[in-house]
This record gives C-alpha cells, sequence and structure tokens, in this order.
C-alpha cells in the first residue's frame, strides 16, 4: 500500500515539480537579505552567519526551507573557479545560482507541506541507491533533512 500511494502521487508531484520550475526564473527576482547561519561548504564546512537570499514570503513554496536560496553558490555546488569577490559584485551570477538552486529543489517547501508525512507515518519508506548514470543517486520514497520533523516526498528517480 506504501509504494502504491507514492506512484499515484508521483504524477502529480512531477506537474509540480515543473511548474515551479517555469516559474523559478521570475520568483528569483524577488528575494530578500537576511542573516542566516549554517554550514557554509564554500568556507571549509564552517558555522557562519552571513546574509543570505531567500525568496519573499508570498514565493516560499518554491524554496528550500532548510536552506537560502543560494545554496547552489554556498553549497559549493559549481562555479569552483569563482571567487567569493566576483560572486558579491556579481548580480548576474547570484540570480544564476538561485535560479539552479530551485530547479535542482523545485516545489521543495511546497512537496513537504502538500505530499510530506509525519515520521511515524506507515506509509513512509525510503531507497537511495546508485543510479545508472554516472554520479547520480536514486532517492525515492520520503526522505528526512536537516532536523525538519516532516518528511519529504522524494521523487529522484536518475
Amino acid at each position: 500500500m506504501k509504494y502504491l500511494y507514492w506512484a499515484l502521487l508521483w504524477p502529480l508531484v512531477f506537474t509540480v515539480g515543473q511548474i515551479a520550475r517555469i516559474l523559478s526564473p521570475i520568483a528569483c527576482l524577488f528575494v530578500t537579505r537576511s542573516p542566516y547561519t549554517t554550514t557554509v561548504k564554500r568556507m571549509g564546512k564552517q558555522i557562519v552567519t552571513l546574509e543570505r537570499d531567500r525568496l519573499v514570503w508570498w514565493l516560499t513554496w518554491l524554496d528550500t526551507d532548510d536552506n537560502a536560496t543560494v545554496e547552489f553558490w554556498y553549497g559549493a555546488y559549481g562555479y569552483e573557479n569563482v571567487t567569493q569577490s566576483y560572486y558579491d559584485n556579481s548580480a548576474w551570477l547570484r540570480y544564476k545560482c538561485r535560479v539552479k538552486w530551485l530547479n535542482r529543489n523545485s516545489a521543495y517547501t511546497f512537496n513537504r507541506k502538500f505530499f510530506g508525512l509525519d515520521k511515524d507515518s506507515p506509509l513512509a519508506w525510503k531507497y537511495k541507491g546508485n543510479s545508472f548514470i554516472k554520479g547520480r543517486t536514486i532517492n525515492i520514497g520520503w526522505k528526512a533533512h536537516k532536523g525538519i520533523t516532516r518528511l519529504m516526498y522524494a521523487g529522484r528517480i536518475l
């Protein structure tokens, strides 16, 4: 039953994700900057407080509830040859990093709130393994993340 429930939700979650990806370039124009404390991979995995971009409150359903909208940069998911100074002074690079992060994690908060499960739900299950595509993992079921009490629908098949 729990696998069937996950499979029945997949087309809906996929559709919401695609809509979020289409909207992300526009949504990334509406950010607010505020102090945010987290572990920053780009700074040697130090716990620091920095001014970080987040989507404005009415777009938070497109954002990640456990990271800032600029986590693509601070999490070191790309641009290893670019300096922090260049990033700080390049509105275009900051914008691209926001869009890349939201596309990587499309409708993340929405998925957790509307398709998520309580941690003790009998429908909760998870599979994580290697994909046939080098460097990619399969992550399906429901996953926990960074101390958030609600499990998020996971549907990364590739």
